[in-house]
């Protein structure tokens, strides 16, 4: 294993971890943000925002849930300690991001993904989006890696 490789594993370890903070019953979701210089400047979890209750009725009912969560790309987005993060890699943990947060982690200049291969049942459940995130990707020469 190279370098490289080495740090990409080490970092997805630290998304897997942070995934766990999440209260979503379903699917955990955690990111971290990257320099080039290998420092963390931003982390993330999927959850409600900052004062929302996360009660289990919320929680449990996914169509509130889906109009009230913040994914795991977003929160380490918004709590990036840079605003230019165009020499950033952002690493997700347990798929692929969604086509609404690539579009975001490209709009805030990241050209390097790191993450995992969806599953068969991600890929039947979300599939259009993964879809249409790689398309995104591909046209800004966005890199996905997955691990």
């Amino acid at each position: 294993m190279n370098s490289i490789e080495k740090w990409d594993h080490r970092f997805m370890a630290m998304a897997e971890l942070i995934s766990t903070w999440s209260k979503d019953p379903s699917t955990k979701c955690g990111a971290i943000i990257v320099d080039s210089k290998k420092r963390i400047i931003g982390s993330g979890y999927n959850g409600f925002p900052i004062g929302v209750e996360d009660s289990r009725e919320l929680l449990n009912n996914r169509d509130n849930k889906y109009i009230r969560v913040i994914h795991g790309e977003e929160n380490a987005l918004l709590f990036a300690s840079k605003t230019d993060l165009s020499d950033c890699t952002i690493y997700v943990w347990p798929l692929p991001p969604c086509g609404n947060c690539m579009a975001k982690i490209i709009q805030k200049g990241i050209h390097r993904v790191v993450t995992i291969k969806p599953t068969l049942d991600q890929l039947k459940r979300w599939g259009l989006s993964f879809e249409a995130a790689m398309d995104m990707a591909k046209q800004t020469n966005t890199s996905v890696n997955f691990l």
